[in-house]
């Protein structure tokens, strides 16, 4: 409650009215000059939100409040807020609102001593609280003049406002100057002579004011009925748009031999008809070239990274030739690479040194600037290629040649088939030949040459890859007949004997059946290409695929990873890198072969090998040669490119090949681009807004470039500037046909209009850039219906921020004009400086000028309610007082669709798009365009509007690889989802080989991406009848799998399904009397599938083994001892180790079978015993310790990471003997938790420090624990001379404040900032625990903090501590939902936790007798009270004689896992014991990270 005061006649209540000014606007962020300016009473709405949280909506304080009705609404607000907090003061609204200086000078001094009582240092960002508005002084509220309206009159009237609020806030602070870029968007805009804060538009010779708004007030003038008129009157003959700016159309020109190439290439069927036989004039050129040609070219190439293709000697006609310059670049607005033409230019001679400066002369002629070229590719031949390049490289060394790439096949082709010893290429020349001279007509010959692709006889057909892979494989398959034909042809023909010999050769049909398998990789790569439907990326990772196939042919394993890692050709040189020929990949025909005619080939076989390595070197040098970039560059770039390889680059690959490619020069260009490059990563799995990782690649990286903060003004990020180098790389198709057709189609040929003659053409002037044209969307504007008039008196204006508005594709108008119709029309149109709005919404429209985002009101995000103890595998329970009637249940009549029990996809901000069932309210009211939805996966629900869901057929659309591969949560909800779907579809898939989530999903995603066929999206609609629960089907794919209960027998899942091809036994008998490798079987369960090697002894693991080991590997139980066998991890009945500190558990089936039968009577009478880890490493049958088992088991959990941090330093496990106790440096300790979990598992803890500043904790820590607890002051008080006389220390744990880095406080301050500054406080002390150089003793910390808070404070802290979080939910063992992220190098950190026999995971097992949980898990409970409380309705979870009740403070204890009773001390009321809980730790999570800690340490 508030303390209330009044003034007095003292000294200390008098204030002047500076100081009060001085206070207000430096609290609030305001600029208040006079006190009567204040009279609106925003200020006081805000003040009393500082002053107590939630007193009222500050979201309904009118900032901006015009007019008493609005000041009258702020005073309300306020006077509900005192009511809600105990003031007792009257507030003199009559007298406020009047704006004298007398009665607001006394309240604003009232309300000084009032803030000053009740102020007790609360944090608050008074400007982000009202998102940025400002509170604008009362005589600086805009009034129209068509607003001057009294209150008392039937239409009173406000004002509109178009503007966004970050805008208006932008007025105040900001003056717009006039862009150039600005020219992009409206063609008719250029600079005014008036200045840069006005901008002249050429159709209506008028200098606008840009200075407010900028690029807003272009668009409003542009949709103004002013320009619309001048447009028309301007451009009469013109029936569709055009770019041509006023003016310009007369200083145009082109070449004569651009003018001849138009005419001969540019084939558009408009362009025929203007042609009409005749030469091209300039006129329709300007059509092709584009209407901004030149500058538009020049402008793109000077922002963009582009690409220059040249294709030489096009013909012309007349006998002339010339060379075509063209540019590509990729367009990120509108998703596609474009191609415009540059020039036809004929050079001087057909040098390379004359084509090269014809190049560069036209590039720079064009104003085209050669230090943006990226890449270059020239369709002439070799030599002249490379001198071009040499050319271009001496301006700009970082240019990459594509042109090789595109030729590679046919020139590797003919490389290998050169360095072949046999001729080839040769014998087919003379059967061809011999075929079309032949009068004779042979089936065989037929259709060895007409099956083919044309073959040109003029080349070598090794130079036609495609052609003579085909050919060579249809001679190798017809060789015998080939042979039966000659030798029936006469041997007059010297060439048929030639031929007759050669068939007779074995070593050459040996290299038809050789070469036949050995073009395969190539002919693949070709095809491809000719395809044309890869992107760039996957066109390099073919590439490299490629070069990759044929060193693995070649060469050793070790020199295939040198020339990868180099391409360096020299290595095909050494002989000693190559296979042996008996490893040599030649093909199962050749292979063959040579069994059945071994003998027969005596040396000539050995010369067929030689050929081999000859034909395979000659190919492998070619590729290298051809690619335009070494092998790792190559597969960074396609993974970097590609949609789903987000992950799987790191910030230093990137830099290595921004730096090779020329765009990073200095140190500080390499940390922008990871800064850059580390955002990209870590965004949200839908960054793209609406875009998904399935998307193709140009519409994914266009929707991630736009969303991508600009740099400087004029300069690109480096990290966007990357990724249009890379996508501005040409690729297929590059015929140049195709190509001159791209650039046609880029140009404004299309605006060519078959009805406008030459002569007409001659005679249009001043053609308009924009008639009509808004971005990419046309408006057309209809006249308005006779005897209806619309009359500004009349209007009714809209107050800023009060509803949405559409601007309207069409005209429409309503007569408002009859005074008694009070009620608002649907239809109703605001007009203002001629632009039409409506308030008239439909579905599918985008809201304001920008959409949702930037209109004048917000889209409404959907509202998450959380419903605690609702497990996706179970059916939503019914509350006792909530009834059901089949209209709740049932969806509201509004026309959208998404009926009850519809399956679908919903968009919720921060997610991707996610599965979801359409679920019945729980209310009587009925919200129209709103959806209750229940996510599957998490059992979540959500209220959500029907524009942010899709049907669920849907799925190719929204399924998002990113998050199925890196979620849980996602791929169990795909699971449930496609569960549903084939249920009600009737769809049966067959029984998968084993038990895991991922072999249930492939066939299901196979059926959901091909469209669930056979019956489609109408198989798995919702049922007729409404559904009040969730179907069965989603019952059991939801249970994470658990290990078996510690006294049952390990059984494998699936046996009846897929036997298992060796028992336990089975692999005894095959390694003891077969000899076979105990690394070929899974030591646990003893199948051949293995996946991993066990880390303790010799042996593998299959992958269901591998999961249940990294599960239960550090599970311990109340005896200190390993819940599982070490060996199985399963058991019926286990033998403890006697070693002292050892934890290790052996089971009777491991003992039995893997050392020897009756092991385990034999050690059960062996009193202490100690286990096969602590013995020394011998062979106990078949079972061995690992060498390296301490390194191996840290290994095994070891957290590799998707971004650049180098794993953190691995410390072998200590022998139990050489273990010492642990001593702890805790730091924000609270009430001791790491402590008590030190303490439960055995520790012996020789020293336990703690920092800690709040009164309660220390006091808990305390009395709880006997003194044990050493408590020191403020971390910051904590200097190196006190480390060095309490340490050294093995553990560094703590959890810095998250009030100022949870994204839940809206005056957060972030990282730097307020407590988010004690982070660092934790880092120092990090740094200087650390061991030094050559200290090889174990040291561990981990640090903890909030997983909501923003993305930039989670990558800083990221980059301080060097590694990555991993985020721990305490809901798998524990009944309350505690996500946290948790940093640190403590071993197994990400393995996967999971409740053990004693966890209370559910809310009933922690409540007193006689109470009842209505809830199995409950949220997250914080220091507020009202956090206990759950779901929108904020129910009490606990039911007691029949009332609802709040949980007590023991439960609260054993749902957090500590003792009962455990924070009653010091006379601590319920308050302050859910306090001190509410900042703790979890205490099961705690002991899930500290459980691998005792391999190192001494415990009792």
């Amino acid at each position: 409650m508030a303390v209330n005061v009044r003034l007095t006649s003292e000294n200390s209540d008098k204030f002047n009215r500076f100081e009060l000014l001085s206070w207000i606007n430096g609290s609030l962020e305001t600029q208040f000059m006079k006190v009567e300016h204040t009279c609106s009473g925003a200020i006081y709405c805000q003040l009393m939100d500082w002053l107590f949280p939630g007193s009222l909506n500050i979201k309904k304080v009118r900032f901006q409040a015009h007019g008493e009705v609005e000041y009258i609404h702020n005073y309300n607000l306020l006077q509900s807020s005192f009511k809600k907090t105990g003031v007792t003061k009257d507030v003199p609204v009559h007298n406020l609102i009047k704006g004298k200086f007398q009665d607001n000078f006394q309240f604003l001094k009232w309300f000084r001593k009032f803030f000053d009582a009740n102020f007790y240092g609360q944090v608050y960002n008074a400007l982000a609280a009202r998102d940025g508005q400002l509170i604008l002084p009362v005589h600086d509220v805009p009034f129209s003049p068509q607003a001057v309206k009294s209150f008392g009159s039937p239409k009173h009237t406000v004002k509109i406002e178009c503007i966004s609020d970050d805008e208006a806030y932008n007025q105040k602070n900001k003056r717009i100057t006039y862009l150039d870029v600005w020219q992009e968007t409206f063609c008719w805009v250029g600079p005014s002579k008036l200045g840069e804060i006005y901008a002249y538009c050429e159709f209506c010779d008028l200098n606008l004011t840009i200075h407010h708004n900028g690029k807003m007030d272009l668009k409003r003038h542009q949709e103004s009925k002013r320009h619309h008129r001048n447009m028309k009157k301007k451009a009469p003959m013109v029936k569709t748009n055009s770019n041509l700016s006023n003016g310009t159309i007369d200083s145009f020109s082109c070449g004569v031999s651009t003018l001849k190439f138009i005419g001969k290439h540019c084939t558009s069927e408009m362009l025929s008809k203007m042609g009409n036989g005749a030469k091209v004039s300039c006129r329709i050129a300007r059509y092709v070239l584009g209407f901004k040609y030149p500058k538009d070219i020049a402008s793109i190439c000077t922002q963009t990274p582009y690409c220059v293709y040249l294709y030489r000697n096009i013909d012309l006609g007349d006998e002339e030739k010339a060379d075509v310059v063209l540019v590509g670049y990729y367009d990120e607005k509108n998703a596609k690479n474009r191609l415009r033409l540059v020039d036809v230019a004929q050079p001087k001679a057909e040098t390379g040194a004359s084509v090269s400066a014809c190049l560069v002369d036209t590039l720079k002629k064009f104003d085209i600037p050669i230090g943006n070229l990226t890449a270059f590719y020239t369709d002439c031949a070799p030599e002249q290629g490379e001198a071009v390049l040499s050319r271009l490289k001496e301006i700009n060394p970082k240019i990459i040649h594509m042109g090789g790439l595109y030729h590679l096949a046919n020139a590797a082709c003919k490389s290998g088939v050169a360095a072949s010893i046999m001729k080839v290429d040769q014998l087919i020349s003379d059967i061809h030949s011999h075929y079309f001279t032949c009068s004779t007509a042979n089936g065989n010959l037929k259709e060895l040459f007409l099956g083919t692709e044309p073959y040109d006889g003029a080349i070598p057909a090794s130079a036609q890859c495609l052609v003579f892979s085909k050919i060579v494989r249809k001679i190798s398959d017809m060789w015998p007949d080939l042979v039966t034909y000659f030798q029936s042809r006469s041997l007059k023909d010297d060439k048929v004997k030639l031929i007759r010999e050669c068939l007779q050769i074995h070593q050459l049909r040996l290299t038809f059946l050789f070469m036949s398998h050995a073009l395969e990789p190539l002919c693949s790569f070709h095809s491809k290409l000719e395809k044309q439907g890869s992107d760039v990326a996957q066109l390099l990772k073919d590439a490299s695929s490629l070069l990759r196939s044929y060193t693995t042919r070649l060469l050793l394993p070790e020199a295939v990873v040198k020339l990868l890692k180099g391409c360096d050709a020299k290595l095909l040189k050494t002989q000693k890198n190559y296979l042996q020929e008996s490893d040599l990949n030649v093909g199962p025909e050749v292979e063959e072969y040579l069994a059945q005619h071994g003998k027969d080939l005596g040396v000539a076989s050995d010369r067929f090998f030689k050929d081999v390595t000859s034909f395979y070197t000659a190919i492998t040098t070619c590729i290298i040669q051809n690619l335009p970039l070494h092998d790792t560059l190559l597969r960074n770039i396609s993974t970097l490119l590609s949609p789903t390889g987000k992950l799987k680059v790191t910030g230093k690959v990137v830099v290595e090949l921004a730096t090779q490619l020329g765009l990073c020069r200095t140190p500080e260009d390499c940390s922008q681009l990871t800064e850059e490059f580390l955002e990209y990563q870590l965004s949200d799995g839908d960054e793209a807004q609406g875009q998904h990782p399935t998307a193709p690649l140009l519409q994914y990286w266009s929707a991630v470039l736009r969303s991508t903060t600009s740099g400087n003004v004029g300069q690109l990020p480096i990290f966007q500037k990357l990724i249009l180098t890379l996508l501005s790389l040409p690729y297929p198709p590059l015929e140049a046909k195709k190509a001159f057709d791209q650039a046609v189609e880029n140009g404004d040929a299309s605006l060519l209009d078959d009805t406008l003659t030459e002569s007409e053409l001659d005679d249009t002037r001043d053609l308009d850039t924009s008639v009509l044209s808004v971005g990419d969307t046309s408006l057309s504007m209809s006249s308005p219906r006779k005897g209806v008039a619309c009359s500004s008196s009349n209007l009714t204006w809209i107050k800023p921020c009060a509803v949405l508005l559409e601007k309207m594709n069409h005209l429409r108008f309503c007569s408002i004009s009859d005074p008694a119709e009070e009620k608002p029309s649907s239809n109703e149109v605001f007009i203002e400086d001629d632009i039409i709005w409506t308030s008239t919404t439909q579905e599918g429209t985008t809201r304001g000028i920008y959409g949702w985002e930037t209109s004048l009101r917000q889209k409404p995000q959907a509202r998450k309610v959380f419903q605690a103890g609702v497990n996706p595998s179970e059916d939503p329970q019914k509350d006792d007082n909530s009834s059901y009637t089949k209209k709740n249940l049932e969806s509201p009549l509004d026309g959208k669709g998404f009926l009850t029990g519809s399956l679908v996809w919903g968009k919720v901000k921060g997610f991707s798009w996610w599965p979801g069932l359409v679920v019945g309210w729980r209310s009587k009211q009925i919200t129209i365009s709103m959806r209750r939805v229940e996510w599957f996966g998490d059992g979540m629900f959500s209220e959500i509007y029907t524009e942010r869901l899709l049907p669920f057929a849907a799925f190719s659309k929204c399924f998002c690889n990113v998050s199925f591969s890196s979620l849980p949560a996602y791929k169990d909800a795909i699971l449930q989802a496609l569960e549903l779907a084939s249920q009600r579809s009737g769809k049966i898939f067959p029984p998968c080989k084993a038990d895991s989530k991922d072999d249930k999903l492939k066939p299901m995603l196979e059926w959901a991406v091909e469209g669930f066929e056979p019956k489609g999206p109408e198989g798995f609609k919702s049922p007729d009848t409404p559904v009040n629960n969730k179907p069965d089907v989603v019952e059991s794919p939801v249970q994470e799998y658990q290990p078996p209960a510690k006294k049952q027998k390990y059984i494998c899942k699936n046996k009846s399904v897929v036997e298992q091809d060796y028992t336990r036994e089975q692999m005894v008998e095959e390694v003891l009397s077969k000899g076979r490798n105990i690394q070929e079987f899974c030591l646990s369960c003893g199948t051949s599938q293995t996946e991993i090697c066990h880390p303790l002894f010799e042996g593998s693991l299959c992958l269901k083994c591998k999961d249940n080991l990294i599960e239960t590997l550090y599970r311990y139980d109340e005896d200190g001892y390993q819940s599982y066998c070490t060996v199985c991890c399963a058991g019926l009945e286990v033998i403890l180790c006697g070693n002292a500190s050892c934890c290790r558990c052996f089971c009777v089936d491991c003992l039995n079978i893997l050392v020897g039968p009756g092991t385990f009577d034999r050690l059960k009478e062996v009193d202490p015993w100690s286990c096969y880890l602590c013995l020394p490493s011998h062979r106990y049958g078949i079972l061995k310790r690992r060498q390296d088992w301490s390194i191996r088991v840290q290994e095994f959990f070891i957290n590799n990471s998707a971004m650049e941090f180098e794993p953190h330093r691995v410390y072998p496990s200590i022998p139990a003997s050489q273990r010492r106790p642990i001593r702890v440096l805790s730091l924000f300790d609270g009430i001791a938790t790491g402590y008590l979990v030190l303490k439960d598992l055995g520790f012996k803890v020789e020293r336990y420090i703690a920092s800690e500043i709040c009164e309660d904790s220390i006091a808990v820590g305390m009395i709880k624990h006997a003194g044990k607890v050493e408590h020191v002051n403020d971390v910051r008080t904590i200097t190196k001379k006190h480390i060095a006389e309490w340490g050294p220390f093995d553990l560094l744990i703590g959890g810095s404040p998250c009030n100022d880095l949870s994204i839940v406080n809206p005056a957060r301050k972030g990282l730097f900032e307020g407590t988010g500054r004690l982070f660092f406080e934790y880092y120092r002390m990090l740094n200087i625990l650390k061991p030094k150089e050559g200290d090889d003793r174990p040291f561990f910390w981990l640090f903890e903090n909030v997983v909501a808070m923003g993305t930039r404070d989670k990558t800083d802290i990221c980059r301080f501590l060097e590694c990555n979080p991993v985020l721990i939910d305490a809901v798998r063992v524990s009944p309350a939902h505690r996500a946290r992220y948790f940093w640190g190098n403590l071993p197994g950190m990400n393995r996967p936790i999971a409740s053990s026999l004693n966890d209370k995971v559910d809310l009933q097992d922690c409540l007193e007798h006689g109470r009842k949980a209505k809830f199995t898990k409950v949220r997250t409970i914080t220091t507020r009270p009202n956090s206990i409380k759950q779901g929108k309705s904020e129910i009490l979870p606990v039911v007691m004689n029949g009332k609802e009740d709040n949980l007590w403070c023991t439960e609260l204890e054993k749902i957090f896992g500590f003792p009962k009773h455990y924070t009653d001390v010091n006379n601590m009321g319920r308050g302050s014991r859910q306090k001190v809980l509410g900042r703790s730790w979890s205490v099961p999570v705690i002991r899930h990270l500290f459980a691998p800690l005792k391999d190192y340490f001494a415990c009792e």
